[in-house]
């Protein structure tokens, strides 16, 4: 299973960090918040998830 960087933002701050063992990114971002999430557009909080050995960074924010 792939592990991913997971990074809570607040603008370009990081707020939390987390590095998390999931299927996909998407996962990966709502098994380190515990909330549900969405790709992002433009929001000040959100969540950063990188994958580290293809080099890729996935935003999304959370869901309401």
């Amino acid at each position: 299973m792939p592990k991913y960087h997971v990074e809570e933002m607040d603008g370009d701050a990081v707020t939390a960090t987390h590095i998390v063992g999931a299927t996909t990114p998407l996962r990966a971002a709502q098994e380190a918040t515990e909330r549900g999430v969405t790709f992002r557009k433009s929001e000040d909080i959100w969540i950063r998830v990188t994958d580290e050995k293809r080099g890729h960074v996935f935003e999304y924010c959370f869901s309401l």
